[in-house]
């Protein structure tokens, strides 16, 4: 399914039209909300939307995957050795967070993810120490966003590393959990799938030995669409508008008359535009396969060096 979206300009505008109205004031805040919850539906209806689909490597702690992880998914470096997780480790010389990929064994520091302030703010992947005057090899370097305060994605250059240079990204919550591994599926180890259950602690996964285990889950749903403003985010899944401004139309149509009244919007219209959105799934065999892909497929994968 394509990775597309539309803006809430768009979204909003094709709402008014299937009211037969304009919207200004407290009507367009209630469609606001009223678009959100069609948005949470649809996400709750399916677990396997693409765009929320996640495989990343989690860290076990007391035999547990937390659900949510301040930690760091390196991935892609032409230097493979800085590949992996890189978990909070205190903070760097600039009070920002830092992050240690550790060895196996948990304890020694291979590799360190950290910034310090030099009038902007610089990131580096180094093989030591989160401070220049520790002796460190900068590997990797980003000078990107002089204002950010997290590691950016991508805008990485080589300084002793090999290209391409690694994508850098922050863990997601995870939502609905799908299986995990006891390896990369991209170093050709042939992993092994466990087993886990959910319970109030997290993610209770039954063979505690692993102290990193690669988790493919469907992240959590934390965002509120709106115009781009106090803390919303415009941009709408392609796949979602169609249903999201019918759905909203007709409720809003509806709180605007009595139970009696004429309702231009049949809810058959409102189910057929839903069925739709999920046909696009349905049509690509993925209610059917997916598990599969998770669990055939992943030992397969070499497209991440």
């Amino acid at each position: 399914m394509a990775q597309g979206t539309r803006t809430w300009t768009e979204l909003t505008g094709l709402t008014a039209a299937r009211c037969g109205c304009a919207l200004s004031g407290d009507d367009a805040t209630q469609v606001g909300f009223l678009l959100n919850s069609a948005a949470r539906q649809l996400y709750l209806e399916n677990p396997w939307w693409e765009r929320f689909l996640v495989l990343e490597p989690r860290t076990v702690e007391r035999g547990y995957v937390s659900y949510s992880e301040d930690s760091f998914n390196v991935y892609g470096a032409g230097t493979s050795e800085v590949n992996g997780l890189y978990v909070r480790n205190g903070s760097s010389a600039n009070g920002l967070p830092a992050y240690t990929l550790y060895d196996a064994d948990g304890t020694t520091e291979l590799y360190n993810l950290w910034s310090r302030t030099i009038g902007t703010n610089v990131f580096y992947i180094s093989s030591t120490g989160i401070d220049v005057t520790s002796g460190q090899t900068t590997v990797y370097i980003n000078t990107t966003n002089p204002s950010a305060t997290t590691p950016p994605l991508s805008g990485w250059t080589a300084i002793v590393g090999e290209d391409p240079a690694p994508r850098v990204q922050a863990l997601s919550e995870i939502g609905e959990y799908i299986g995990h591994w006891n390896g990369k599926k991209w170093s050709g180890a042939n992993p092994t799938m466990g087993t886990a259950y959910p319970d109030q602690n997290g993610i209770r996964v039954t063979d505690s030995s692993q102290d990193i285990v690669y988790m493919a889950f469907k992240k959590s749903f934390n965002t509120t669409y709106g115009d781009g403003t106090s803390g919303t985010t415009s941009d709408v899944p392609a796949e979602w508008f169609e249903f999201m401004a019918y759905s909203a139309a007709r409720s809003f149509m509806q709180s605007q008359r009595q139970s009696d009244s004429y309702q231009p919007i049949a809810i058959s219209e409102v189910e057929r535009v839903r069925e739709q959105a999920l046909l696009k799934i349905n049509r690509q065999g993925i209610y059917a396969s997916i598990a599969k892909r998770f669990r055939t497929y992943y030992n397969q994968d070499v497209s991440i060096h």
